[in-house]
């Protein structure tokens, strides 16, 4: 029997003035969002920007691995699907990582304020569950 587990969770809280100075450079972006996010966040505030900077951070956190441990932020694409949900997306080398670490899914959730972005992540994979 398979059993889907928790494999890691993950919160970050980031300044949105820290993210809207940082949007004014190109390289920062282009670092940062994938061009699907860039696309899809060109007509938004800073904090919509600064709230998929926070999931970055926090499915890092979830994983246990960050941009200096081959986690590079482009490599994590932050989307909605069509419900309006926050759906992670991962690319080459971070969906590697992932699949490595036995990470298969993640659960997201995003907010802000005027001031803070907020995100939530927990990370789940698949174990073998036990016979009882």
């Amino acid at each position: 029997m398979v059993v889907v587990s928790v494999k890691g969770c993950g919160v970050d809280l980031v300044e949105i003035s820290r993210i809207e100075r940082a949007l004014k450079r190109r390289r920062f972006r282009e670092t940062i969002y994938t061009s699907q996010e860039q696309d899809s966040l060109r007509d938004k505030g800073a904090q919509s920007w600064a709230a998929r900077f926070a999931a970055k951070e926090a499915l890092m956190k979830a994983i246990g691995l960050g941009w200096q441990q081959g986690v590079p932020f482009g490599a994590i694409d932050i989307y909605t699907n069509s419900a309006g949900q926050p759906q992670v997306r991962l690319l080459e080398p971070a969906l590697s990582v992932a699949n490595q670490l036995g990470v298969h899914r993640f659960v997201l959730s995003l907010t802000h304020t005027k001031e803070l972005a907020m995100a939530y992540v927990i990370a789940l994979g698949e174990d073998e569950g036990c016979r009882l």
